[in-house]
């Protein structure tokens, strides 16, 4: 091995990372449609149609992190430091909490009642997911 495939791989890792950092910070984006959609429906139904259509993509860019973050960890050699493992528990903490909001949407859709909860509860989810992910993007870009 010489020093250019040394500098390859450094340079692959680093674009590797500024692939996971650009599909990361769009998780964002979401989060923020959820919270739009979540104060300014008129019906319920219009809420359910407005967010099934946000969900795939939140899957999606969820998806899209897991992986691209798996590779780079394959070219760490699956080493693991602080960093490392918080962005894992914020994942799983995001990951979760979407398929919690599913699970209750099933049980809330039999009253009005159970659907303002469900609101309520959706509103003080994705404003601690959206705090959640821009306190972990501002910690990585702080202590590299």
């Amino acid at each position: 091995m010489g020093v250019e495939n040394i500098i390859l791989d450094t340079e692959a890792y680093l674009h590797g990372v500024f692939l996971h950092e650009v599909f990361a910070c769009l998780l964002v984006f979401p989060y923020i449609a959820y919270l739009y959609v979540l104060m300014r429906f008129r019906t319920f139904l219009q809420l359910n149609h407005r967010i099934f259509l946000i969900m795939p993509l939140t899957f999606l860019l969820l998806g899209i992190a897991l992986v691209s973050g798996i590779f780079l960890l394959a070219m760490r050699g699956f080493v693991y430091d602080t960093k490392i493992i918080l962005m894992l528990l914020v994942f799983g903490i995001l990951l979760f909490g979407e398929i919690y909001r599913l699970k209750i949407l099933r049980k809330a859709k039999i009253s009005r009642q159970a659907m303002q909860r469900y609101v309520r509860k959706c509103l003080m989810m994705y404003l601690t997911f959206f705090f959640l992910h821009i306190a972990l993007i501002a910690w990585c870009k702080i202590f590299p």
